[in-house]
């Protein structure tokens, strides 16, 4: 049976993709040494949004619930395609973004202020064929709020 009609089944393949999507940006930061920038950060949340909507979706989805479930996963996933757009922009500096150069000062000293390393969001730290590791992501984002989003049309068209 083809997923597309069994909508829990594609809720679970959906957050096992965000999932490792997520496991990927974790595989780079911790094994690769690439720290993510403040952007980064923010696209690991809505990868996080994703997951939670799936897990929800796969454990209470009624039969009539699968189009609103569908679709508020594929919200999920077009946030985090946003969210990896607007760091590609930033990247390619068609915008700035104003929190991702400077750490917050807080208790430091000035000394400790000067010497850290600053993750800076518009500097590509890896890039695969020409694209940065935001820039895939914003592609895969929108993979996935594609297949969520026809997952729920398909649902309200059988529910017809």
């Amino acid at each position: 049976m083809v997923a597309w009609q069994r909508p829990r089944l594609l809720a679970c393949l959906l957050g096992l993709a965000s999932a490792a999507c997520l496991a990927t940006a974790f595989w780079f930061q911790h094994v690769a040494g690439l720290e993510p920038c403040p952007l980064c950060i923010d696209q690991r949340w809505a990868h996080g949004a994703s997951i939670t909507v799936a897990a929800v979706s796969v454990v209470c989805m009624a039969p009539g619930r699968a189009t609103i479930m569908l679709a508020a996963l594929a919200l999920t996933f077009l946030a985090g395609t946003g969210i990896a757009a607007w760091h590609v922009m930033v990247e390619w500096h068609w915008v700035a973004s104003p929190g991702c150069s400077i750490p917050e000062f807080g208790d430091m000293s000035v000394d400790s202020f000067l010497s850290m390393d600053v993750v800076r969001c518009d500097e590509v730290a890896w890039s695969m064929a020409g694209v940065s590791m935001a820039g895939w992501n914003a592609i895969v984002s929108l993979m996935l709020a594609t297949v969520a989003i026809t997952g729920s049309l398909v649902s309200l068209r059988g529910r017809r």
